[in-house]
């Protein structure tokens, strides 16, 4: 008898002692637990996430993005088998604790006891939950006192319904699906309550390895995973064995055609790409994938299609002369992309001709060596260059420059219009090459590679339509250069206007006197000479240029209002490469000028073209009488571009047809944040997760759509999720790698 007193007597000691040290240790958790757990309708907010969205400058969405497809589906539109079928599979004893079992805590004791480390099991679906929200993957025992922690308060501070809800709704399912709901109509195209008994089971164990072990890229675990949620419902009594016999033979039957989710077919394609790499490169901190942004865009979406029709029609009628592609660009005076038809088809080639070509400008760049000779006082736009023989030497080989007009001085103005190329050697040997160089990197805004190379006058470095267009920019505004811009402003995904652009000026990068001496020259090429075609165009100025073998024919211009620059060339594969072809006798004037005056006048009916009757060099008195033959244009006429289509009709092609849901109205104010994960660890004492956080607070890291740690190379699925500062987490996805 005293033996036994003595042995309760010491269990009620250690156990005293040991109640002592445990509260010792759990109080602390818990205060900081119930500090972590935030508002409920905060998370719900965060999970009904809406897509980022672009639009044109006429209202119509081009292209919407959302890294998370997700439906949010309230608790009591859940079915009970779906329910059923995620306790069994996660947590079957959930109706009995209250966030932490009891049971299960005993087995995780006993095999820590034995490993030495903390097993994988034994989590509730509350402490999953916790682990998602505020905590990390890391195996170890003060990652699972935390769980605890967390499970205890939200089981405290909201009901099993809600817990479900969240959990429900917020869970990755694999294939971008976000939430049971997601789930159900990516893979079998269902809403919640179509879902059958085994669906409901198949869906409730993809949770555990949503990327590898989804029934559409491992069917047969997926099917065995099924089978075992299955079991453990009949044994629970949640389905009867009628309910398991004809769900465990129900075949797999998904759906044929899963849905895209996150990204929408684009509209003006080659426009979207630029506007995203644009975001991406100059405003970073826009975090576009992550959903809730309105992108409000310079192009004009009637103009682009408009655009888009006329040129693959004047291609299919240039075939004849070898011509199969072509690219056409449009700035407003303020540097705003208005049109950009970057190829014949977006679908068959993302490849942006207009920013990502680098193509010889031929005579097209001819005006920024003439400009270069008006700067350092070499030439004047009213006198007279050299236009006599002209050596160069390449090795050991002396050659002749071709390039029309008669031997001798002849004034610059004949020089320009009609392109005559020894005029304009002698004009670059008069400003000296380094300088042209210079100015046209500095001055001009060109950034493409500018060799000093001796036919630089006539267009032998590669260069971009865009870098073009901005340089032409020097010539329309008298002296300063405008940088090209495709957006009007970015809202936030709270509904403010984060973002407004305003046009970017540099000023002065030439003197007005040089700007509006090249500006009559180049009134002249489309009223005298080698741009004739364009002449119809109101106030048109502009200026030819064809390449060696005809591999590419320009015309690059402006009138009050815009700067078009118009390419066509003919592309093929050699070798499994693209390359550039000869085409037949296609020439920048007699070409490409007919079809920019047909696309710009067609911009200037759409949006207007103001007076500019004091524009230097309209009516200037002067006019030149063409008496050679222009160096790069032959007097052939090109095949008309206003006759119908013939019945086979042209190429086919062009923007594809995106969604047309319209704008999403902002939510909240700030940036949500997510959760802490991995090294992160939890909120600093007193803080809150899932609120409004300033942006100079956020960072955002590349995680594991599975495990939420940092993403690696070999992770599947990746998210960009902002994170406040030193709550990030730093280490790698430990369950993706090689071979795994």
């Amino acid at each position: 008898m005293k033996a036994l007193q003595v042995a309760i007597l010491s269990f009620f000691m250690i156990s005293v002692i040991l109640g002592a040290v445990g509260t010792a240790i759990a109080l602390p958790r818990l205060q900081k637990a119930q500090a972590m757990v935030p508002n409920l309708p905060d998370i719900m907010a965060d999970l009904n996430t809406r897509p980022s969205l672009i639009f044109s400058a006429d209202g119509t969405q081009l292209y919407s993005e959302l890294s998370e497809y997700r439906t949010f589906v309230p608790r009591q539109e859940i079915p009970e088998r779906v329910v059923m079928a995620t306790l069994a599979a996660e947590d079957k004893r959930f109706f009995q604790h209250q966030g932490v079992d009891p049971w299960a805590i005993a087995r995780i004791v006993f095999v820590g006891l034995r490993d030495r480390e903390a097993s994988q099991g034994g989590s509730t679906l509350s402490m999953q939950l916790s682990k998602k929200l505020f905590t990390s993957n890391e195996r170890s025992i003060e990652r699972k006192l935390d769980d605890m922690a967390l499970a205890i308060m939200m089981e405290r501070m909201k009901t099993k319904d809600q817990i479900i809800e969240l959990y429900l709704n917020y869970n990755f399912y694999g294939k971008g699906a976000y939430g049971v709901a997601a789930a159900a109509n990516i893979y079998f195209g269902k809403d919640l309550n179509e879902l059958t008994i085994a669906e409901a089971a198949l869906l409730a164990r993809i949770v555990r390895r949503p990327s590898d072990q989804n029934p559409i890229d491992n069917p047969k675990v997926a099917v065995e995973n099924r089978n075992i949620v299955l079991g453990i419902m009949r044994e629970e009594k949640m389905i009867t064995d009628e309910d398991y016999r004809k769900a465990i033979n129900e075949p797999l039957k998904l759906r044929k055609d899963p849905p895209s989710p996150r990204k929408s077919p684009k509209k003006a394609g080659h426009f979207v790409d630029y506007v995203l790499s644009y975001l991406k490169t100059q405003h970073p901190e826009i975090d576009f994938s992550r959903g809730g942004y309105r992108v409000e865009t310079t192009l004009n979406y009637k103009v682009q299609q408009q655009s888009e029709q006329i040129l693959r029609s004047a291609v299919y009628r240039y075939r004849g002369a070898r011509v199969n592609t072509g690219a056409f660009l449009c700035l407003d005076m303020d540097g705003r992309v208005i049109a950009m038809v970057g190829g014949m088809s977006y679908e068959d080639s993302q490849f942006n001709r207009t920013t990502q070509g680098l193509r010889q400008p031929g005579s097209s760049f001819k005006p920024f060596v003439y400009a270069a000779a008006f700067e350092y006082g070499a030439l004047s736009p009213y006198g007279e260059v050299n236009n006599g023989q002209f050596l160069i030497t390449t090795g050991s080989r002396r050659r002749n420059i071709e390039g029309g007009g008669s031997l001798g001085f002849v004034s610059v103005r004949s020089a320009m219009a009609q392109s005559y190329n020894r005029a304009a050697m002698w004009a670059q040997r008069n400003a000296g090459t380094e300088n042209v160089v210079n100015m046209a990197k500095v001055s001009f805004g060109f950034r493409s590679e500018m060799r000093p190379v001796p036919t630089l006058a006539l267009g032998a470095n590669e260069v971009t339509m865009m870098e073009m267009a901005e340089a032409y920019t020097v010539f329309q505004s008298g002296g300063d250069r405008v940088k090209p811009n495709p957006i009007l402003r970015v809202i936030g995904p709270d509904g403010s206007a984060i973002k407004l652009f305003e046009p970017q000026r540099v000023r002065n990068v030439v003197s007005s006197n040089t700007a509006n001496g090249i500006d009559r020259l180049l009134r002249a090429t489309v009223t005298d000479g080698t741009g004739k075609f364009a002449s119809y165009v109101t106030n048109a100025r502009g200026k030819t240029g064809t390449t060696s073998d005809h591999k590419d024919a320009w015309f690059c211009g402006y009138t009050a209002r815009f700067v078009g620059v118009m390419w066509l060339g003919r592309e093929g594969v050699r070798n499994g490469r693209p390359v550039s072809l000869p085409m037949s006798g296609v020439y920048g004037g007699q070409y490409s000028a007919p079809l920019w005056a047909k696309l710009m006048s067609n911009i200037q009916k759409s949006l207007g073209e103001p007076q500019w009757s004091n524009r230097r060099g309209d009516s200037d008195g002067t006019s030149v009488t063409i008496t050679d033959q222009p160096a790069d244009e032959p007097s052939v006429v090109p095949p008309p571009i206003d006759e119908p289509l013939p019945e086979d009709g042209g190429p086919v092609g062009g923007s594809g047809q995106g969604s047309s849901t319209g704008p999403g109205e902002g939510t909240g104010g700030g940036v949500r944040v997510y959760p802490p994960e991995g090294d992160g660890g939890n909120v600093p004492s007193g803080g809150t997760t899932g609120t409004s956080v300033p942006e100079d607070d956020i960072v955002y890291v590349e995680v594991c759509a599975d495990t939420g740690q940092k993403a690696t190379i070999y992770c599947p699925e990746r998210v960009k999720r902002p994170f406040k500062k030193g709550t990030e987490p730093r280490k790698p996805c430990p369950v993706h790698g090689p071979g795994r």
